[in-house]
């Protein structure tokens, strides 16, 4: 959906910079390469590679493509905890916690099904009990609120932007945003203290920066710094939403950053009434549906574009299938818009 908006933007002449990537740290990362027997900087490069490589071959239009473990992202990285920690946003602590790997999160009991995450219910709660730094949240509550409430557009949908201000009403609690070295040993290191690395989602969400090559100017200052010419808009899943709309700004806010324009949240795509994964087998691989279409047409890639466009609610959760893909094609992109590009054409 970004690359569609991206594409329209151009078309009407608009400087656009469409920014993708790969997050590449956290706990979730070293233990699946632990478990494959290799060193964790081949393994997330495998992986970036084959991103790299699907995006090339579903054509999407992307003008920058930051990996987190870069070297002018780790700067980033550090520039922003540079900035949170001589602002006071910065502190250390002991804490005991529950930490769902999948998520990279802690979670409350009231976020828990039968002692499991909802979103990651095949993995265990872990405990974690360790002195951290935090970030102090809780500090920047009223902002938030006042912030959403100057910008009521700020999250979309409405219910989005009516559930994230709910959640920072509740009340905000401070969050770890380091993990022992000795322990997790792989994420940018904590500036000024070895024995620890950045907690992931610290780390990842500053990609939105450091892609544009912050703390230099550059591209920094012409797409993100001058708000009078300029959109700064996310897209991400509704499980990302904390992460994007309050998280991403409470640091933004305490590094005296320009906040966010628009955070546009999307649901979940489902194949067969389940979300998809490799245990239930239900996973749509789109380099196969490009194969499959390949024989047909020559743009196979937009196969998959069009169906994801027409199909699939911009909000909601949506549901495909390889059958739905293959009946969509034909009732409304061969039949439909193809034949009325014909008849326009003759």
């Amino acid at each position: 959906r970004a690359d569609v908006i991206a594409r329209h933007k151009r078309l009407e002449n608009k400087d656009v910079f469409f920014n993708t990537g790969t997050d590449e740290h956290g706990a979730k990362i070293f233990e699946n390469a632990v478990k494959e027997g290799k060193e964790v900087k081949e393994y997330v490069t495998g992986f970036s590679e084959k991103f790299k490589d699907l995006h090339q071959k579903l054509n999407i239009s992307y003008d920058g493509f930051i990996r987190t473990t870069d070297e002018k992202h780790v700067k980033a990285a550090e520039g922003i905890w540079g900035r949170c920690f001589d602002n006071g946003y910065i502190y250390k602590k002991n804490y005991q916690a529950k930490y769902c790997v999948g998520c990279e999160l802690t979670k409350n009991d009231s976020e828990l099904v039968d002692g499991k995450c909802e979103i990651h219910p095949t993995r265990e709660i872990e405990f974690i009990d360790e002195e951290n730094y935090f970030f102090a949240f809780s500090k920047l509550q009223e902002k938030l609120l006042e912030f959403y409430s100057s910008n009521p557009t700020f999250v979309v949908p409405q219910t989005r932007y009516n559930e994230i201000k709910s959640f920072v009403d509740r009340g905000l609690e401070d969050f770890s945003i380091s993990r022992l070295k000795s322990k997790m040993p792989w994420g940018v290191a904590v500036p000024g203290d070895d024995a620890h690395v950045m907690y992931v989602w610290f780390d990842a969400l500053t990609s939105y920066i450091s892609t544009l090559g912050w703390p230099e100017k550059g591209d920094f200052e012409k797409f993100w710094q001058q708000r009078d010419k300029r959109e700064v808009v996310q897209y991400c899943g509704k499980d990302n939403l904390r992460q994007q709309a309050a998280m991403w700004q409470a640091m933004l806010m305490a590094a005296d950053l320009p906040l966010s324009t628009q955070i546009v949240i999307d649901g979940f795509i489902m194949s067969g009434g389940q979300k998809m994964s490799k245990s239930t087998g239900n996973v749509i691989n789109p380099l196969e549906i490009i194969e499959e279409y390949s024989g047909v047409t020559d743009y196979p890639e937009d196969v998959l574009r069009f169906v994801l466009l027409h199909d699939i609610s911009s909000f909601e959760d949506g549901d495909i299938t390889k059958e739905t893909i293959a009946t969509s094609y034909v009732s409304h992109l061969q039949n439909g818009i193809g034949n009325l590009t014909n008849r326009i054409m003759k």
